[in-house]
């Protein structure tokens, strides 16, 4: 967990307090979001690959975004690389990865095989690496990529390589352990960072009911975010957000259920096919990509709103004059919300 000042800048532990927010599970946190729905496009063109700035850039169906507040990190899914996108400036660089296959190494030395979910703690970056079905690392600041659990598809619990997964998506940190959407396997892995270690918090075949660890069902839950205490994912077949309670497993739901779009509370809000989601700390926040629309849940109450998009396209715009085509995930650096927009290949901004 890392303390960082309303300015940007990273503040000791004693700095804590009102005027201060912090990177967890991925995201800035600590104060609610206040935003116009205005939707513009920070960065990319048509698919592809170049780096560059803003719309000089290209993408190939991105996928998993995160933030340490400064840049924006994406898993550029079908050019199997990781990007970085300097927020200030929209500057994007590649710091690892190269062609489709499996190698552990530093920048392009690195490969990943269609990588979806990302996350970080501020020092390093964690990537569900979906088709290699591991969890890799790599070091911020010299791209080194090692792996962390993980080895072919399956489903074990264990060790490092023990550990099996099956097309892992989602993925987010408390800064001590990993949590990941094990989407083939219909659970929800925890992994403790410093030892690699892989267990079962949740889920166990695929359907949908809410219980306790193994007693709870998903389909297909796709991403995965946490504000601490709670993990918030998004149980994408199932068309809910589900949470669940870290320190005992107890899973419920919180907004969702069947396919549809509609905004209310709880149960009677509908989703379709919802895949990103991330919190400020006081609400959730999904890319509803079968909608083409971004929605907005307040925890504390379930209510569900829709904060931008309309039907499939491409229009920057405010609210429901803007138009997304399939936007699969999202994140916040305390200010704006960042939604990649995959079959439109750009990284989006809400305002």
């Amino acid at each position: 967990m890392v303390a960082i000042s309303e300015d940007g800048t990273r503040a000791g532990s004693e700095g804590l307090g009102v005027n201060v927010c912090i990177l967890l599970g991925g995201a800035i946190q600590g104060k609610a979001l206040s935003l116009t729905s205005e939707v513009t496009t920070l960065a990319g063109s048509t698919w592809g690959y170049a780096d560059g700035t803003g719309t000089s850039a290209q993408f190939y169906s991105p996928d998993g975004i995160t933030t340490d507040g400064t840049n924006l990190y994406v898993a550029d899914t079908y050019n199997n690389r990781i990007r970085k996108i300097v927020i200030s400036t929209a500057e994007v660089s590649t710091l690892a990865g190269s062609s489709y296959g499996y190698a552990d190494g530093t920048g392009s030395g690195a490969q990943f095989a269609y990588p979806s979910g990302i996350t970080t703690d501020g020092t390093n970056l964690y990537v569900a690496d979906t088709y290699n079905n591991r969890i890799r690392k790599i070091v911020i600041s010299t791209a080194e990529v090692s792996t962390l659990a993980g080895s072919s598809y399956g489903y074990a619990d264990g060790t490092g390589s023990g550990a099996q997964f099956a097309y892992p998506s989602g993925i987010t940190t408390d800064g001590t352990n990993l949590y990941v959407a094990d989407t083939g396997n219909g659970r929800i892995r925890k992994i403790v960072i410093s030892t690699g270690e892989v267990t079962t918090l949740a889920g166990s075949s695929y359907g949908y009911a809410d219980g306790t660890g193994i007693a709870a069902q998903f389909y297909n839950p796709y991403d995965i975010t946490t504000e601490g205490t709670n993990l918030y994912v998004s149980d994408m077949y199932n068309h809910r957000i589900r949470k669940i309670v870290i320190s005992t497993g107890e899973v419920t739901t919180l907004a969702g259920s069947s396919e549809g779009h509609a905004d209310g509370t709880g149960t009677s809000a509908q989703f379709d096919y919802p895949r990103g989601i991330t919190t400020d700390g006081t609400n959730l926040y999904v890319a509803d990509t079968g909608n083409g629309r971004i929605r907005k849940i307040v925890i504390s109450t379930g209510e569900v709103t829709t904060l931008a998009g309309s039907s499939y396209g491409y229009a920057d715009g405010n609210g429901t004059a803007a138009q997304f085509d399939y936007p699969y995930d999202i994140t916040t650096d305390g200010i704006n919300l960042y939604v990649t927009d995959t079959n439109n290949n750009r990284i989006r901004c809400i305002k």
